[in-house]
């Protein structure tokens, strides 16, 4: 659980670090640029390099888009009843439609479930998360922060999206052997992903701001960490495999705290940025005590 204690940690430093007054203002904003242009791309280039796919995994990697896809379903007509801005609505659809299935989500994995099942979280974080986000994800931002639907707009964001690039570049060189020092470099680029990523959302948390946001951050969260993980055990229920463990770990990853590219991406479009750090900063906690709760549920059906 160590990965879990590094994030913990990192968004302890940023929340220092903007309590402080060391850093200028817009250092969320320098550290959240290198996160999208550098450190995701450097993951999907290392997670994505020689990765094998069982045939029965790909239902569990079409979850995260599942998901997004019933974020939306939910959330429109709530922020149509409540009048919120589509900034808001942007926030919500990016933070609590993806959840960490990398950098919390394989930690819990590996604890709860067992190292075998490593495989599984990855082809989930990539070919689920990291790829709707790529496509879908940069779509929902675009259009929240215009405020309309330009198709050439949206295209051109996500073709000249970083992480899509990256993950259509390591998709595209999968297996071919790369040498040493190309590998060196890309490990320590993906390893700037996490600490640079918190920094950013701890130095904007402010826990003063929850005026005005509560039932936003209510439904935020409670979509993220209890109806996702529902809406995937009811989607196994219906299908009859339920049982699998296959299932177990789609369920499972489902129930991660908001994912921190989906969260940086919100703040970098200017998506309501003090919504968007409360659900990580009240979300990665709680995930910790409700992940464990559904692992424990799970594993007795």
């Amino acid at each position: 659980m160590q990965q879990i204690e590094l994030i913990l940690i990192c968004l302890s430093i940023g929340l220092v670090l903007g309590w402080s007054g060391r850093l200028p203002d817009n250092a969320s904003k320098a550290l959240g640029g290198w996160v999208i242009n550098v450190a995701l791309p450097a993951a999907a280039l290392k997670s994505l390099h020689d990765v094998s796919i069982s045939s029965d995994w790909w239902l569990a990697a079409a979850s995260p888009w599942i998901g997004v896809a019933i974020s939306i379903v939910i959330f429109l007509p709530v922020a149509r009843f409540f009048g919120w801005s589509r900034q808001r609505i942007g926030a919500l659809l990016l933070v609590a439609g993806w959840g960490n299935t990398s950098f919390v989500g394989l930690p819990m994995i590996s604890a709860l479930a067992g190292v075998q099942w490593l495989g599984l979280g990855l082809v989930i974080d990539l070919f689920g998360s990291y790829l709707a986000l790529s496509i879908v994800g940069i779509s929902i931002a675009t259009i929240c922060s215009s405020g309309n639907f330009d198709i050439k707009l949206v295209m051109r964001r996500i073709v000249t999206f970083p992480p899509f690039i990256a993950v259509v570049l390591a998709i595209a060189t999968n297996h071919l052997d790369r040498p040493i020092w190309i590998n060196d470099v890309v490990d320590s680029l993906a390893a700037t992903l996490t600490p640079l990523a918190l920094a950013a959302v701890g130095f904007s948390l402010r826990f003063d701001r929850f005026s005005g946001r509560l039932i936003a951050l209510s439904f935020g969260l409670g979509f993220r960490l209890l109806v996702a993980p529902a809406a995937i055990l009811l989607m196994y229920l219906l299908i009859g495999r339920l049982g699998d463990p296959v299932s177990k770990i789609a369920i499972l990853e489902m129930g991660m705290p908001p994912m921190l590219g989906a969260s940086i991406i919100a703040m970098e479009y200017d998506l309501e940025p003090n919504l968007v750090v409360l659900m990580i900063g009240l979300g990665v906690p709680l995930s910790m005590l409700t992940a464990s709760i559904w692992w424990s549920a799970i594993t007795t059906l």
